[in-house]
């Protein structure tokens, strides 16, 4: 199970809840994962928490990107590259390879996207978190 952690909290509730949102379905995946007994098919569930992860993530991107503009975030375009990179690489996973192995397969996703959000959100987003304090954003 995978839990959020005060250590990457930007102190902007909006994003911060967001972000809380998105470790929570992460983790959906990780216990999946982990209660999943050898032989039994899931598939679907794994698709179905793909997708939601997927969804998610576009919203919280797009909410994140329509302030920059009101804030004049100086690394905007590369920020917004990381996200536009994050959805391609999901949009492009091999979900009949997760089919073929869905344990194996689903643990390189969960391990990818673990990584992922923690490395962006630790790094990239608290480089935005003071200029969204000082602009009030919450």
């Amino acid at each position: 199970m995978i839990q959020w952690e005060q250590q990457y909290e930007l102190g902007i509730k909006s994003i911060d809840d967001q972000h809380k949102r998105l470790i929570e379905i992460t983790s959906d995946l990780s216990l999946l994962l982990t209660n999943a007994v050898g032989g039994d098919d899931i598939y679907d569930q794994m698709v179905e928490i793909i997708q939601e992860i997927t969804d998610y993530t576009i919203y919280h991107f797009k909410y994140e990107e329509s302030l920059f503009d009101k804030i004049d975030f100086e690394y905007k375009v590369a920020h917004i590259k990381e996200h536009n990179d994050l959805i391609a690489e999901i949009e492009s996973l091999d979900l009949r390879a997760v089919d073929e192995d869905q344990i194996t397969y689903g643990k390189k996703i969960l391990k990818f996207l673990i990584t992922w959000v923690f490395k962006h959100i630790s790094g990239s987003d608290f480089l935005y978190r003071d200029l969204m304090i000082s602009n009030g954003i919450q």
